[in-house]
């Protein structure tokens, strides 16, 4: 089960002037980029002001930003834009050719490409993948939605490298090719407030695979229904995985082993998850995923399995900040949906007091309350931010609880009465359900106060 890169003609070059649509951080790298290779009449287009950029590169921000893109032989959407903007509507019918950063990488790239899109564990899934292929011994390149354009090392990359992507549906969206490789996570639904609904974010992740052939591999998760829809528009042999249920063709949890079944044989792999370093059992699916991937690319099973195992999280993704004793302090800032705040509950067994709350993403609460009211070992609940009211509200409508639920002004006074109220041992542990702005810049800020308070909690205990 390897996975070799296609042959593709030489690229055409990219025709001038050029538009790069939306100059964030993407945006500027992708101008770096075209200058480095020689690239002239460059624009960059934003509705707000960008500091820093080269004095070669022509500048339009504010309003009007993005009139007369018809003038451009070339733009380049950043996955903030819509692919149906009016102005890069009409500039296509007047033969401009829109295009991304991440369609040129996939176009160019000469190594062996992994893409992994999905609703939870984009980020998790492929670093697992990373870390296994590089504990094989391959050249690999981490890049995509985790926070690296791919075209920062586009020219590195070698034909025996591998290079593994985190796709949004916003970057997936209108790909003028696909991965060798693409892996689709649990898909549900999410970013609505851009997506017109559901329907349109999946057929937007759809874009990942939209271009393969009987080559190339899909590998999707079986136990989500969004995920094998996405997998069935892929030309590409399918390859399944699934924490939940058996698969004819993957790889599947039993017990603490996974399992690769192929033409009617088993092999339990060498990986066990007692020893799994990443917290939670819903993390499966993700080594699963990464698993899978990094053997679809040909690496050997030994070393892709133990770097599984070792693997220990990311930041903010229920990563274990610090111990005092028998007080755990978990950092799960980056659960921004309910859904992943269910699965952070039900990673622990142990005294369990949960930071919930922030922005206002209009989520039903409903399940997140039925599910800490299901589990024995929750013993209190502090609420912050605008949606405090409202999970208050929902756990109210579950019914009575047996831990109190409490609103508190800061994070920082929360975690202070979380901790005291454990008997003696146990979690402390932020997972918020909801969008941090109101109270801190973004997730990162807020994981990072956590982290330091925990710091100065878990002095005092020891």
């Amino acid at each position: 089960m390897s996975i070799s890169k296609r042959t593709t003609c030489a690229p055409a070059p990219i025709a001038a002037p050029i538009a790069v649509l939306g100059v964030g951080v993407e945006g500027r790298s992708t101008i770096s980029y075209l200058l480095s290779r020689g690239a002239e009449r460059i624009a960059a287009l934003d509705a707000t002001v960008v500091d820093g950029l080269p004095s070669a590169v022509e500048t339009r921000f504010g309003e009007g930003y993005d009139r007369d893109l018809e003038r451009f032989a070339t733009v380049f959407r950043s996955p903030g834009v819509r692919p149906d903007h009016p102005s890069l509507v009409a500039a296509r019918a007047k033969g401009t050719l829109v295009t991304s950063a991440l369609s040129l990488f996939l176009s160019r790239c000469p190594a062996r490409v992994v893409g992994v899109t999905g609703t939870l564990g984009k980020g998790t899934a492929s670093s697992i993948a990373a870390a296994c292929l590089g504990a094989a011994g391959l050249k690999v390149y981490l890049g995509g939605n985790i926070g690296k354009n791919p075209l920062d090392f586009l020219d590195d990359a070698r034909p025996d490298d591998v290079v593994v992507l985190e796709i949004s549906s916003f970057q997936a969206m209108d790909l003028a090719a696909s991965p060798e490789i693409a892996v689709i996570l649990r898909t549900t639904s999410e970013h609505l407030d851009w997506h017109k609904d559901t329907a349109e974010y999946r057929a937007a992740k759809a874009g990942l695979v939209a271009h393969q052939t009987a080559e190339d591999t899909v590998i999707f998760n079986a136990d989500s229904e969004g995920a094998a829809g996405i997998a069935t528009a892929s030309r590409a042999a399918k390859l399944a995985f699934a924490a939940e249920r058996e698969v004819d063709t993957g790889i599947f949890v039993r017990g603490e082993r996974l399992i690769l079944r192929a033409d009617g044989q088993e092999e339990a792999l060498p990986f066990d998850a007692s020893r799994m370093r990443l917290a939670g059992r819903f993390n499966l699916e993700n080594v699963a995923a990464g698993v899978a991937a990094a053997l679809a690319a040909g690496a050997p099973r030994d070393p892709v399995c133990r770097a599984a195992e070792l693997f220990e999280g990311l930041p903010h993704r229920l990563e274990r900040v610090i111990e005092a004793g028998d007080v755990a302090f978990y950092n799960d800032s980056y659960a921004t949906r309910p859904d992943a705040a269910i699965a952070a509950i039900g990673a622990f067994e142990a005294p369990l007091a949960i930071i919930l709350g922030g922005s206002e993403k209009n989520a039903d609460f409903g399940p997140l309350a039925a599910a800490l009211v299901a589990r024995p070992n929750v013993v209190r609940v502090a609420l912050i931010g605008a949606t405090a009211g409202r999970l208050a509200a929902a756990l109210a409508a579950v019914g009575p609880t047996r831990f109190p639920v409490v609103e508190h002004a800061t994070m920082e006074d929360a975690m202070e009465a979380n901790a005291q109220a454990l008997p003696g041992r146990g979690v402390v542990l932020l997972s918020p359900a909801c969008a941090s702005f109101g109270l801190f810049p973004n997730y990162k800020v807020r994981g990072e106060r956590f982290r330091a308070k925990a710091a100065e909690i878990a002095a005092r205990l020891m």
